[in-house]
């Protein structure tokens, strides 16, 4: 939540009205540059994100885990659009002004893809997600171990450090999304860290592996936002000092440092519901501030810390109904029927999927021991025969040993490759 208001500090105090382009009068030009680093709340949020959306995703089927996201986030992306929209074109202002078309194309989540101007600035960062959760999805479909996450996590923060060097193309950044990559890997590797998360049983090696992968990504992350600092200080003629960048990242990653060893805040859990806020006050805060703060300002002349706390009371109400009314009945739904669909999907026979059907032909690693040929008759019941499972692993009896499952580096009863 800390974070969001960041932003919120950031666009209504200083985005507003700094620039060549200013995108509203609020009367705050002199204490502006107070609230210049509030655009960090975003790095926050990424880093958050991979945090938290590791965790969900574990143990679920790539359908399932994308379901679950879209019903988390499109239902409540959808009326904040479509609401930011309204306001922006009924009340008085030109700025922002939306056509239909604009709002149709918005509707994707994606409209930067098709060359469409956004309805509200912030939702290039909705694009960015998407990006993150398809590539979550496809680790999904593979099964999500410990190495292979190590393993994908660690390809995507070099590939974001060879963007750095050599760029890719517009197309290649937004699916690998690399100026953001390390800020998801770092709340990847903490997610691995974490005394109750996915990585509870890693081994040692496993163990390490996730503490310098978190570590190289902080230092990446680091480094890109003192060139984001960078390239900011140009575009507003203002200067943003990288070593405040870095003392608030470095401030960040020690709150996660603390969380994944099991450091609770005092208190926290009262003002936990906040947090469920954070998503639709990020939605619907920007556009429609700068009209309210606008009309007040400009247009009625009213004192402008007046109106600044009614347009900041006004956002929070339209939050705390789009949460309501919107965001969580949705999320509950979808949650509903993504459990159905398991519990089906439980109860029927399933044809093999294109993993499974690859993993049949991998070749069976001889055991430990030999094997006697099975017996017959009443003896058979007590054999230790190999036998492919309807996913396509190969199961064994009750009592058959475990190591006899063991096929090209692969265990059934194992999280890793």
């Amino acid at each position: 939540m800390l974070a969001a208001v960041a932003v919120v500090g950031f666009h209504w105090m200083f985005r507003s009205a700094t620039g060549s382009d200013p995108l509203a009068t609020t009367g705050f030009e002199g204490v502006a540059e107070y609230f210049r680093y509030g655009y960090l709340g975003v790095d926050v949020f990424f880093v958050i994100s991979g945090f938290v959306i590791l965790r969900s995703a574990w143990g679920r089927s790539p359908g399932v885990f994308l379901l679950n996201r879209a019903g988390r986030l499109y239902p409540a992306f959808w009326a904040a659009c479509t609401l930011t929209a309204l306001v922006v074109t009924v009340l008085p202002g030109d700025r922002h002004a939306v056509t239909f078309g604009q709002w149709a194309a918005n509707l994707t989540m994606g409209s930067e893809a098709f060359g469409v101007t956004y309805v509200d600035g912030v939702y290039w960062t909705l694009l960015v997600e998407l990006a993150f959760y398809g590539l979550v999805a496809v680790g999904t479909a593979f099964g999500l171990t410990a190495n292979r996450v190590l393993a994908g996590a660690g390809i995507w923060l070099a590939i974001s450090v060879g963007h750095h060097y050599a760029p890719m193309s517009a197309g290649w950044g937004r699916l690998f999304v690399p100026e953001w990559a390390p800020y998801f890997v770092a709340g990847v590797g903490f997610a691995l860290l974490a005394t109750d998360g996915p990585g509870t049983d890693l081994s040692r090696r496993q163990r390490w592996a996730a503490l310098a992968l978190t570590v190289l990504s902080c230092a990446w992350a680091l480094r890109l936002g003192v060139s984001f600092a960078g390239s900011l200080t140009e575009k507003y003629d203002v200067e943003f000092s990288g070593v405040v960048v870095v003392s608030v990242l470095l401030a960040t990653f020690a709150v996660f440092v603390l969380l994944v060893n099991g450091v609770s805040v005092p208190g926290a859990a009262r003002v936990a519901f906040l947090g469920a806020l954070t998503y639709p006050l990020y939605l619907v805060h920007e556009n429609i501030g700068y009209t309210l703060l606008t009309i007040g300002t400009a247009r009625l002349g009213l004192n402008r810390w007046v109106v600044l706390a009614i347009v900041a009371t006004v956002v929070a109400a339209l939050s705390w109904a789009l949460h309501h009314y919107v965001e969580d009945p949705a999320s509950r739904r979808v949650s509903g029927w993504t459990k159905q669909l398991a519990r089906r999907r439980r109860s029927h026979t399933r044809r093999p999927s294109l993993v499974q059907l690859w993993r049949r032909t991998w070749p069976v690693a001889p055991s430990a021991a030999p094997v006697s040929p099975a017996p017959t008759g009443s003896a058979a019941a007590g054999s230790a025969a190999l036998r492919p499972a309807p996913d396509g692993t190969l199961a064994t009896e009750a009592n058959e040993p475990r190591e006899l499952a063991a096929y090209a580096g692969f265990t059934s009863v194992g999280r890793t490759l």
